[in-house]
């Protein structure tokens, strides 16, 4: 009788091994598949926001390249009268155009929270699709580097800004100004023909070198702006195709 037993009580052992390990088995496999529905849900959340820097970069990217487009066409247009044979025939185009290529407009930095949330807290990892994370990797360098060339270009805008003290009036400036608040005004062609402060040859060489490479630099910028106009649509739309956002994301 007693072997009996002793086999009864080992396949009982048996029986209980196999049943616990079962249970630890599926209970890890259970906790891995939460563990990866919780990563992709916050995966979709974090392109979810993505998508909405997106959307707005593509905004400020287009106000940057209107305010830029505009600098061209005055850096141009102020080169055209500069090259006349008589400059104190064309006063007024000159303060106009002058003052336009000088006006500051604005940097327009871009939104990076979603960027800025995977690559500090390490969450590139969550991103399951290499197309993606490829994409979001390289947009992240073009940025950076469209936000570095950005800040050099207004320092150009800055040093013509300054020489513009030592060519112009400013009172002619200001009265060719219509404020529409505190901060923000419209520049009007002056009224008369008002002249320089100087016809120095050499200062307006001086003051023409400057503003031909503000010009240059100016379509450079143009061309880093639609470029990276052009990613930033790229990587919109492949975000939404792959994550299928687009009835989300509206």
């Amino acid at each position: 009788m007693q072997p009996v037993a002793y086999r009864k009580a080992v396949k009982d052992y048996f029986t209980e091994f196999i049943m616990l390990f079962a249970a630890v088995t599926l209970g890890f496999f259970a906790e891995n598949l939460r563990e990866y529905y919780d990563e992709r849900r916050l995966e979709k959340q974090l392109m979810r926001s993505m998508v909405s820097d997106l959307n707005r970069n593509e905004e400020l990217l287009t106000a940057q390249q209107t305010a830029l487009l505009a600098r061209k066409v005055a850096c141009d247009s102020l080169s055209y009268f500069f090259n006349q044979s008589d400059l104190r025939r064309y006063g007024a185009e000159l303060y106009q155009y002058g003052r336009r290529i000088g006006y500051y407009a604005g940097e327009y930095p871009l939104s990076s929270r979603s960027l800025d949330q995977l690559k500090n807290n390490g969450m590139f990892s969550f991103i399951s699709k290499d197309i993606i994370a490829d994409s979001l990797s390289n947009y992240d360098n073009l940025k950076t580097q469209y936000e570095q060339r950005i800040k050099w270009y207004f320092e150009d805008v800055k040093k013509v800004q300054d020489e513009n003290k030592y060519i112009y009036d400013t009172r002619v400036f200001e009265k060719a100004s219509v404020y529409t608040n505190a901060y923000l005004f419209i520049i009007l062609k002056p009224e008369g023909n008002p002249q320089l402060l100087t016809y120095d040859k050499e200062k307006l060489q001086k003051y023409y070198n400057s503003f031909y490479y503000l010009k240059k630099n100016t379509e450079t910028q143009l061309r880093t702006v639609t470029d990276l106009i052009k990613s930033t649509r790229i990587v919109k739309e492949l975000i939404i195709r792959e994550y299928t956002l687009d009835n989300e994301s509206n």
